[in-house]
Parts: structure tokens; C-alpha cells; sequence
């Protein structure tokens, strides 16, 4: 059973998330799909993590240990207008992944969302990143749309799946 808790805005729990963002696997999962170093990790998590201080970052704990770290944005979808959308980012420590704690993650996620009176989350997926649509789905969101983006910094067109999961 895994637990959410807050992440604090300081060195030590931004040294953890970091610990996990350039694996291999979430570096080809992510939106950006480049090694990031810990200057600019450091300044991403500290300006822009706890912008939103409804959405501030969440680890997951599991058996007493780190398991997860997910991240918050609102989000905006022309569907949706006036309703309150939030984007998840997540990413399970590379050890944990494989025993179905991004789902489990997920599912917790929806109801702590939903009491904040969040009408849908949504998630925007690398389409060859199969390990997260499938935990998504499992964890009851759906697909919603696909589209074909340029990341400069990578210099590539990347499909991205929109999934959507209204609470």
C-alpha cells in the first residue's frame, strides 16, 4: 500500500526526485528527452514545483521508502473550459518499477485530487512510452487525443498521447 506525501522545497527532497530523473528510461519518457543537471533541476524544482501551492509535488512512499515522485500543473483544455484541469507528471524510482506502484499511485491520486475539487486530470504520454499508457489506463483514464509535436531542444517530432481521467 503506497502512501502520498508532500515534497518540502528544499535540497534534500529535490536531491531524491533528481536521483531518479536522468535513468535511462524516464530520460526516454520525458517530455524533453535529454539529461537534465542538478543546477537546472535545482531551479526547476524550486521555482516552478511549488508555484501552485493547491498542486505542490507529492513523493510515494511504499514499505517506508521512497518509491515515486509526481509533479502537478494546471492544465487548460478547450473541452473543458472553466473546469479545473490538472496535468501529472510521475515518475517511480527505477528499482520499484514493474510492481504496478505507478497505477496504485494514480488511482490514490484521483481521490486526493478530487477532494481538492479538480474536475479531470490528464497526462501527456510519449506514445512509445507503453509501461505509462498502460499504467494510465489501468488506473481509469482514457485516451483523448494525439498529436504530433516539435521539441527544439531535441530536434525531433514526438507523438504525444493525451490521456484524460475526469473525477
Amino acid at each position: 500500500m503506497i502512501t502520498l506525501i508532500d515534497c518540502q522545497n528544499n535540497r534534500r527532497d529535490a536531491r531524491i526526485a533528481f536521483g531518479w530523473r536522468n535513468d535511462p528510461k524516464t530520460v526516454a519518457a520525458s517530455y524533453v528527452a535529454l539529461p537534465k543537471t542538478w543546477d537546472s533541476f535545482w531551479l526547476e524544482y524550486n521555482a516552478g514545483y511549488f508555484e501552485d501551492p493547491d498542486f505542490s509535488p507529492v513523493f510515494v512512499i511504499e514499505s517506508g521508502e521512497h518509491a515515486g515522485f509526481v509533479r502537478f500543473e494546471r492544465a487548460n483544455l478547450p473541452c473543458f473550459d472553466n473546469e479545473t484541469i490538472v496535468e501529472v507528471m510521475i515518475n517511480i524510482a527505477p528499482r520499484r518499477r514493474g510492481e504496478g506502484i505507478g497505477t496504485e499511485t494514480l488511482i490514490a491520486l484521483k481521490r486526493r485530487m478530487r477532494d481538492k475539487g479538480v474536475f479531470a486530470l490528464t497526462a501527456d504520454i510519449r506514445a512509445e512510452n507503453k509501461a505509462s499508457q498502460k499504467a494510465f489506463e489501468h488506473a481509469g483514464f482514457s485516451l483523448l487525443n494525439e498529436r504530433t509535436e516539435y521539441v527544439a531542444k531535441t530536434r525531433e517530432n514526438c507523438r504525444i498521447l493525451c490521456y484524460l481521467c475526469k473525477l
